[in-house]
């Protein structure tokens, strides 16, 4: 066979080279290479497997009627368990205050900006289109900008239509539950009040810079924030303080409050919205009004018929002062209206779908709403009642149908609007507004309002632009990225929800989205086919009598695409037996207490699986998951160690981290012998929640994990975590994270931010054209970063023994039909490199690269090809590799 013909592909003879050539060299000699053709195979493409296939009108839920409300209650309990704790040990004080510490880094990153080492940078990617959980709405002083505010992504800003949305909170701990907006004195901007949790924050340079006001330091609790419709910017808060629930004022636009009433119980405040009027709050059983910004009170009609623990109240201004009010009767919310300003009151009705809230018009007495998962309304004083609309109706037309959940309902006076107001509705799918009066609503979150809530992000192996997420409310979704990101700021890429509620857990066998599982809490999701997905019904059911979580991990079979792990107090696999049905059986037969919460196996060796449970017991396992041994380690408070993440190393099988709560034990640890022993790899994370993990595609040992306010980064040189948010990231729950290699990107998906792209500048080299099928069956790697003046291996594995090939490098990358595979570098322009395999098919290939300073952060592309009497074409190739260079 001749050597030197690229048209077949032949290399010379060789059992191992060391290819001693100059990086920069190579390239020089490319253009005098000939053009390589080859025989074209037919395009790779995913075989159905012959299952009904059906892809469903997206739902809330596919199971009984009673299961949302079911469902919110467990997904309570979950997040509970997540953050276990020693007892007397408060996870959210701490995690508030990991917040706040966040929040100074941030003002300290901006006031002195750090070097950027090592080199990266932050993206954020989307949904562009599909939105979170939205609190609150409030207008600016003169009318012209919309304020929103988020569940745990920050406060935004738009132009009344919703076109032009801004975040101002992303260096603001949590979101925004109240806000109001005051103006800012001549010239500056407006001044923003947000009230989250027990904390209030105000801001007079448009989220550059938040403080605390003073007095308002020390709160258990905030309900309500109002600012006087009579010019003076007065403000009144309504927060719980040593028990008590307490009317704070400030007369100096939110820079200090003090105190004006004690309450008896949680009560509400609310002023008129359409002109001059007192200050209203409900009290006990009983109406006040202050009229001298809260000097005195005078008490308004007669007292109420019942009084409970908690009250809400909504006042309507026209044609007269009427009184619409929720009062907590032990278990059950009663609604109550007074049409003559408080003298009378009448009972309307008990309210079993209620958020507490509650909202009148401002020009319509008759005309009340209320919600919970759905929006209630009555244009008859609370004679008849009527859905706006059910929540399945938004699947169909998300731009005028409310989504479920409707934490906020909000009316402004407005005598431009034909009704005389405008109203605005906080659902879990985003911001609404209706100018009549609830007749229609209009969905102002479809481009650019960046809340989503992730709990999984999956990356396609084989088309990094293929990206499928589970979200919180907003269902399973995909986006097709159509590739690199363009110049920020906002989000930019579309996502097509597939099927609503909540999903986690995505995973796939091969890291394609040829068939990809994620679970439902009921059921698990099946997708098949990558580039026209189909959801495969019925649905997977959980295995019977098993005992689990409310969102059970699992984990697709390394070795078997049509099978996956079901992690219970048992381990299942469940088995695909045709088209749609699947099988499945127990596993193994150790019992897991009470749960388990991740298992992992190593890429190294899939016979070797790492097991953490929800009460932090950690195993390991020699036989592919089917006996487990109890790792001696962590020991003493190991139950208070709930195990969220395993993370198993790409290069040594007896490596696995493992990472979860870490109030009262390291939220990291990590085995260097396989599992028989953990140790303590937390210095530099404060106490936390650690959700999710990442190994850097650089060959560099650096991970990375998402904690419940922040993302961080290990240097195996120091052993040590530290904060990447800089000045870019939001303070925000990074709850899932995944290594893109192709594109040397750590993806993490955030619980109330989207997701965000951490770009890697690093040197490495980076595989590309992964999973093609064909004759593209090789597997090309290197041992380390390729960097100037040093020498680089790369191994090529999947050779038949004693197979002649070459490495072929080149500047550009490719992508075309070739030899019955996929051709992934431009062969016009290429440097060959002739290698023979040894006799287990495995050959080496080094390079060394020269010590000049211009090569570094240049790009090479590299493919290797090799005699392969199995191939059609009789040639097995790689896939990509795309080395850049570094110093």
């Amino acid at each position: 066979m001749g050597c030197d013909s690229l048209t077949t592909f032949r290399p010379g003879i060789l059992f191992l080279i060391a290819a001693i050539v100059f990086w920069g060299a190579a390239c020089q000699q490319i253009d005098n290479h000939e053009e390589a053709t080859g025989s074209l195979s037919a395009e790779y493409s995913p075989s159905p497997a012959g299952a009904e296939c059906k892809m469903p009108q997206p739902t809330q839920h596919w199971l009984d009627s009673d299961a949302e409300t079911r469902n919110k209650a467990a997904r309570r309990e979950y997040v509970e368990m997540m953050h276990s704790a020693a007892p007397g040990v408060d996870w959210r004080a701490i995690e508030q205050q990991n917040g706040l510490d966040a929040m100074e880094r941030k003002r300290q990153a901006r006031r002195d900006p750090p070097a950027r080492s090592p080199a990266a940078y932050w993206r954020e990617l989307g949904s562009r289109n599909l939105s979170g959980r939205m609190h609150t709405a409030a207008w600016s002083p003169d009318g012209q900008t919309l304020y929103g505010g988020s569940d745990r992504g920050g406060i935004w800003k738009s132009d009344l239509d919703g076109n032009s949305w801004t975040p101002l909170g992303d260096n603001l701990y949590g979101g925004a539950y109240e806000i109001v907006v005051l103006p800012g004195d001549t010239g500056n901007p407006d001044i923003l009040l947000r009230l989250y949790s027990n904390l209030v924050h105000r801001s007079d340079d448009l989220g550059q810079t938040w403080v605390v006001p003073t007095g308002t330091t020390g709160l258990q609790n905030t309900k309500r924030v109002v600012v006087l419709d009579d010019g003076s910017s007065t403000v009144f808060l309504l927060v719980q303080k040593s028990g008590y629930w307490r009317i704070l004022r400030s007369i100096n636009k939110g820079g200090t409050f003090a105190l004006v009433r004690t309450l008896t119980n949680c009560g509400d405040v609310w002023t008129p919205r359409d002109a001059l009027g007192p200050l209203y709050v409900a009290d006990g059983d009983q109406i006040y009004e202050t009229s001298d910004q809260g000097q005195t009170w005078n008490t308004v009609g007669g007292p109420m018929p019942v009084s409970g623990t908690k009250t809400i109240l909504a006042g309507s201004e026209a044609p007269a002062l009427r009184f619409n009010t929720a009062v907590l009767n032990n278990s059950t919310w009663e609604l109550w209206r007074s049409e003559n300003a408080g003298q009378s009151w009448t009972y309307l009705r008990d309210l079993d779908d209620f958020w507490e809230s509650l909202v009148a018009s401002s020009t319509d007495g008759d005309l009340i709403a209320y919600a919970g998962v759905e929006m209630f309304l009555s244009r008859n004083g609370g004679g008849s009642w009527n859905k706006v609309n059910t929540w399945p109706e938004y699947y169909n037309d998300p731009v005028n149908k409310l989504h479920a959940d409707v934490p906020g309902l909000f009316v402004f006076s407005d005598p431009t609007s034909p009704t005389g107001e405008m109203w605005y509705v906080g659902t879990d799918g985003g911001l609404y507004e209706s100018a009549d009066q609830i007749a229609t609503v209009n969905n102002l979150s479809l481009s650019g309002l960046g809340v989503s809530q992730y709990y999984s992000v999956h990356t396609s192996r084989r088309d990094p632009d293929l990206v499928l997420a589970g979200s919180q409310d907003q269902g399973y979704q995909r986006s097709v990225l159509n590739g690199p990101p363009p110049p920020p700021p906002g989000p930019w890429a579309d996502f097509d929800q597939l099927i609503s509620g909540d999903y986690g857990h995505i995973t796939s066998s091969n890291g394609a989205h040829d068939l990809v599982y994620s679970v439902y809490p009921g059921f698990v999701l099946v997708q098949e086919g990558e580039e026209n997905p189909d959801l495969l019904y019925p649905w997977v059911d959980f295995p019977s009598g098993s005992s689990h979580l409310w969102l059970p991990y699992i984990q697709a079979d390394p070795d078997d695409q049509e099978a996956f792990f079901f992690c219970a107090n048992k381990l299942y696999r469940y088995k695909r037996e045709f088209g749609s049905s699947w099988s499945y059986t127990q596993h193994s037969a150790q019992s897991f207490s009470p749960f388990l919460s991740a298992i992992a196996f190593s890429p190294i060796d899939t016979q070797r699986a790492y097991a953490v449970t929800s009460d932090g017991e950690l195993y390991y396992s020699n036989d592919g998951a089917v006996t487990w041994t109890l790792s001696p380690t962590p020991g003493p408070g190991a139950h208070y160690f709930y195990g969220t993440v395993l993370l198993p190393s790409s290069t040594n099988k007896n490596v696995c981290w493992a990472a979860g709560s870490g109030y009262s034990n390291p939220p990291v640890y990590r085995t260097m012998d396989g599992g028989r022993n953990w140790l303590d790899m937390s210095d530099g994370l404060p106490s936390t929640l650690v959700y999710c993990m990442a190994e850097a595609p650089d060959q560099s040992g650096v991970l990375f994990c998402g904690s419940d306010q922040g993302a961080w980064r290990f240097d195996p040189a120091t052993s040590q975590w530290s904060d990447i948010l800089g000045t870019d990231a939001p303070i925000c729950t990074y709850w899932t994270c995944e290594a893109v290699p192709s594109r040397n990107v750590v993806r993490f998906g955030t619980y109330g931010r989207g997701i965000w792209d951490y770009h890697l500048e690093t040197p490495g080299c980076f595989p590309y054209g992964e999973l093609r099928g064909g004759a593209n069956v090789l597997a090309l790697g290197c041992d380390a970063p390729p960097l100037i003046g040093q020498s680089i291996i790369f191994q090529i594995d999947g050779c038949l023994p004693g197979a002649l090939g070459k490495l072929v490098l080149s500047a550009e990358a490719a992508e075309e039909d070739f030899l019955g595979g996929t051709l992934l570098v431009d062969l016009p322009a290429t440097y060959q490199f002739p290698f023979s395999a040894n006799a287990s098919g495995t050959a080496l290939v080094t390079i060394n690269i020269p010590d000049v300073p211009g090569l570094v952060g240049q790009e090479r592309f590299l493919q290797a090809g090799a005699e392969d009497a199995n191939q059609p074409n009789g040639w097995a190739l790689s896939h990509g590799l795309r080395a850049v260079v570094g110093e």
